[in-house]
Parts: C-alpha cells; sequence; structure tokens
C-alpha cells in the first residue's frame, strides 16, 4: 500500500496532489482487482479479453475487432490470447476466405471462468456513499473528456 501521507504532507500543488493520490489508489485497486482473480488463473488482461468475447455478437470477434473493444491497449493480445487457448478459455480460427484474419471466440469453460472472475471484481468496493460516488464519477467523467 502507497504511503499517501507523503503526497498529503508534501509541498506540491493541490493539483499535483491530486495526480499522485490519483495514481496511487488506480495501482492499489489494481492490485486489490488482480488480487482477487488471482485464484481463477487470470490476469485483468485475460479477464478484459473474456469479457469482451462474452458480450460480444456470438461470442466471437477478429483480433483486431478485439482489440478495438479492449478497455486498454496492450501489446500483449497475440500472447495472451495464446495462453487463454492453451487453458481451453477461448479457440482460435483462421478464416477460410483470407488467412490474415484470426476469428476469436469464447468457450463455455471461457464463460464459466468470466463469470466466476467477474463475481469477485465486481464485488469491490470503493466505500462511498452514493452521493460521494455520484461526485466522483462527475469529476472522473470530466478528467477523462478534457
Amino acid at each position: 500500500m502507497a504511503n499517501k501521507d507523503l503526497i498529503v504532507n508534501s509541498g506540491m500543488t493541490k493539483e499535483q496532489k491530486v495526480i499522485g493520490l490519483l495514481v496511487c489508489t488506480g495501482q492499489e485497486l489494481k492490485v486489490e482487482l488482480e488480487r482477487r482473480i488471482t485464484p481463477q488463473g487470470l490476469s485483468l488482461l485475460q479477464l478484459n479479453i473474456l469479457d469482451v468475447l462474452d458480450h460480444a455478437p456470438e461470442q466471437q470477434l477478429t483480433v483486431n475487432e478485439l482489440k478495438t473493444m479492449m478497455i486498454d491497449e496492450s501489446p500483449n493480445v497475440s500472447r495472451t490470447l495464446n495462453k487463454l487457448v492453451d487453458a481451453g478459455l477461448v479457440v482460435k480460427e483462421r478464416s477460410t476466405s483470407d488467412q490474415r484474419i484470426v476469428y476469436v471466440s469464447i468457450t463455455r469453460a471461457g464463460i464459466e471462468k468470466h463469470q466466476m472472475a467477474d463475481e469477485e471484481v465486481l464485488s469491490v468496493s470503493l466505500g462511498l456513499s452514493e452521493k460521494e460516488q455520484d461526485k466522483l464519477y462527475d469529476l472522473l467523467l470530466k478528467l477523462s473528456t478534457d
């Protein structure tokens, strides 16, 4: 856990403190989410891929479509897909009409793994009231659209 007091009690400007606290809090949340899904044998990137495929039409996308629908850009998608294939959670098939196109589909085991991991991820709480969540959400939206 980050020592946020170093930021709060520093000589930084308020904006710098906000940025520092956002970074620390984001990192702590990421660590907590990873901790919760590790027993499922998944990384956050793998969970993101399973989530996108599970919500895709016919639960199938090309690799390029998958990449555009993910939360974070990652250079490790192909390697991560291979790990998911090895685990039996997704299947890859080359297009018969264009060998450059690879289709990725989620398997029944992948859907089940996604649902179990999602339960863990969605149980994480910030400990904020509804009103505080609304304020924070509005502020984060403002940051993401500026």
